[in-house]
C-alpha cells in the first residue's frame, strides 16, 4: 500500500501580476470608479431628497419636471433618453406625477405616441422648489466638515493632519453617513 502525502492545502494561494486577491481586492474597493460614482450618486440623491421632501417630490421628479418644462412637450421616450432613465422608471415616475397634477399626458405625433408637458401646478412646484435647489448645489460642493463624507467620495479635500491624502475607503464615517 502506498501512501501519498498531500498538502492541507488543495487550492495554493493564486497570484497574479496585479498582486494578491486580496490586494486586488482592496484596491477594487478603494479605487473603482463606478463604485466611486455609485456612492456619491446615492449620497447626493439622499441629500437632494431630505431637502424635497417638505415639497412633496424627489430630485428625479424634480429633473423631470425641469426637463419637461424647459423642454415644451416631449415624448415619454425622447425624455428617458434624456435623462439616461430606463422606461419603466420613467412610466412610474411620470403616472405618480400625473396624478399629483404636475404633468399632463396629452396626444404625441401620431396615434401611438404621447407628449408630456407641465401643468400649471408643476410650474408651480419649480418655482417653489428653485431656492432649495440652489443652496443644495451650493452646499454640495462646500468644504466644510458637514459635506466631509460627500467630498471624501469626490476624493477632494480628504487630507489627515500630515496633509497626505487618505487613501482607505473602507472608514466607517462613510457607512455611518450614509445609514443614517
Amino acid at each position: 500500500m502506498i501512501i501519498i502525502d498531500l498538502p492541507l492545502t488543495l487550492n495554493p494561494p493564486v497570484m497574479s501580476p496585479y498582486g494578491t486577491p486580496k490586494e486586488i481586492a482592496r484596491q477594487m474597493t478603494n479605487d473603482c470608479i463606478a463604485r466611486r460614482l455609485r456612492q456619491i450618486n446615492r449620497m447626493v440623491t439622499r441629500l437632494y431628497d431630505d431637502a424635497l421632501r417638505p415639497l412633496g417630490f424627489t430630485i428625479n421628479q424634480l429633473n423631470i419636471l425641469a426637463t419637461v418644462v424647459s423642454r415644451g412637450p416631449i415624448p415619454p421616450g425622447q425624455l428617458g433618453q434624456m435623462l439616461g432613465m430606463e422606461k419603466s422608471t420613467i412610466s412610474r415616475t411620470i403616472e405618480r406625477m400625473y396624478n399629483h397634477g404636475w404633468i399632463d399626458i396629452g396626444p404625441g405625433k401620431d396615434k401611438r405616441s404621447q407628449s408630456l408637458k407641465a401643468t400649471p401646478q408643476g410650474r408651480q412646484l419649480l418655482l417653489t422648489a428653485a431656492p432649495v435647489w440652489h443652496e443644495l448645489q451650493t452646499k454640495v460642493l462646500d468644504a466644510t466638515a458637514e459635506n466631509a463624507g460627500l467630498l471624501a467620495a469626490f476624493g477632494i479635500g480628504v487630507h489627515g493632519d500630515d496633509g497626505a491624502k487618505d487613501d482607505d475607503f473602507y472608514s466607517d464615517e462613510f457607512a455611518t453617513d450614509f445609514y443614517a
